[in-house]
């Protein structure tokens, strides 16, 4: 079984498009040409009473042809920043597709990142009024990072960018080191998670946060949010929403820790359109109908904003689909650098 480090899927994910990745996931997913099963979750509390929790998700996508099967397992503990450690760490598992033997392991810290950024970033682009010209986040870890950087590269619109962090010094640093390199923007470090959010074209948390913050009057209108985190939203920012769109429905309708799985487990959520059945609002009306997940948008199954002044949230509960796509993809990026460089030498 080949394995593969950190720095080797580092090297790797230069050489790959994340966003057009995802994109061709969700096409994939709008076709059935995915299996996308329910994500197997093992939590527990440690010795220093700290949340702990182990995710296995496992999936299979078709992309030109070619499929790919794999799961993620991912392991978190809350207490680890405190550590100087990531919250969160683990590994893909890519399987032969005719043996099912595994045939390759590789770091999942950076795919997990890149992938999360692709899917928000992709969520934007389709969703906007106009190219983002301020972005706020809260959060100013690895994810916040990888979002930046993503999002940067891409979009030469972008003009200032407001992070706030609990330890604001995380935030400080992550603006000096970005600074450096996107100099054309300004980037400012923001006392309160609310000076990061009004106003921001683009509203992004990234944080560990199990206590909602965001309220809906934090939201300009206009504003895409992509809700990249737990519960950093109140509810009534989802209540206000013009639209609401979610990556994939069944991950929503499964889940019961997070809010917006809260919340359709207490009937004040609607599924999109294509996943309702008569009677499904029950007795009431239900306060949030989710407009539709992201493959019907890139399908053009949907539509998208229908006003400048929508105020629109994006709430991607995350697809282990992308992240076995993206290891396919370096994975055979790997075996096409050792065919040339073994060509080259003979």
């Amino acid at each position: 079984m080949l394995e593969l480090t950190r720095e080797d899927v580092a090297g790797l994910l230069g050489k790959v498009d994340l966003v057009d990745v995802v994109r061709e996931v969700f096409l994939a997913h709008a076709s059935d040409r995915t299996v996308l099963p329910e994500e197997s979750c093992l939590r527990w509390t440690n010795d220093q009473g700290e949340s702990c929790r182990s995710l296995n998700m496992p999936g299979l996508v078709e992309i030109d042809g070619r499929r790919t099967a794999g799961t993620k397992i991912i392991n978190a503990s809350l207490g680890n920043p405190d550590r100087g450690l990531p919250r969160a760490g683990g590994i893909v598992l890519l399987f032969d597709i005719t043996t099912a033997r595994l045939v390759c392991s590789m770091d999942a810290a950076h795919i997990s990142a890149g992938r999360t950024a692709a899917v928000s970033v992709l969520a934007a682009e389709l969703l906007w009024a106009r190219p983002a010209r301020s972005i706020g986040l809260v959060g100013a870890g690895a994810l916040a990072e990888a979002h930046l950087d993503l999002a940067l590269r891409r979009w030469q619109s972008v003009r200032e960018v407001r992070l706030h962090d609990q330890v604001l010094e995380r935030a400080v640093r992550l603006t000096e080191r970005l600074g450096d390199t996107f100099r054309t923007v300004a980037f400012h470090v923001a006392s309160t998670a609310e000076q990061a959010v009004r106003e921001a074209d683009l509203v992004i948390p990234v944080t560990t946060t199990t206590t909602g913050y965001i309220p809906a009057d934090w939201i300009a209108p206009g504003t895409v949010t992509v809700n990249v985190s737990l519960d950093d939203l109140l509810p009534d920012a989802f209540t206000v929403a013009d639209q609401v769109i979610v990556d994939d429905w069944s991950l929503v309708a499964a889940d019961t820790t997070r809010l917006l799985g809260r919340m359709h487990r207490s009937g004040d959520v609607l599924p999109p359109p294509r996943h309702r059945t008569a009677g499904a609002a029950g007795h009431r009306a239900p306060a949030v109908e989710v407009a539709a997940e992201l493959c019907d948008l890139i399908s053009g199954a949907a539509t998208g904003r229908r006003s400048a002044e929508d105020r629109i949230v994006v709430n991607p509960f995350g697809m282990s689909l992308h992240d076995v796509a993206v290891a396919g993809k370096l994975y055979h990026e790997h075996h096409e650098h050792l065919t040339i460089t073994s060509t080259t030498s003979t």
